[in-house]
């Protein structure tokens, strides 16, 4: 078994993948509702992950 260290799980909590899911999956449930700022506010927060660098 590899042994977890410091800079694994920092590597595996920094993966940008998780807060793209997860903001992916609030604005397409959001557009669901019809929660139309809600939806919107989503796709800006993925936006603004995007231009940031951090992906």
């Amino acid at each position: 078994m590899q042994e977890l260290t410091a800079g694994r799980a920092r590597r595996g909590l920094t993966d940008p993948l998780l807060p793209v899911a997860a903001l992916a999956l609030l604005a397409v449930s959001a557009a669901a509702l019809d929660a139309a700022v809600l939806c919107w506010s989503s796709i800006g927060a993925l936006a603004g992950f995007a231009l940031s660098g951090s992906v």
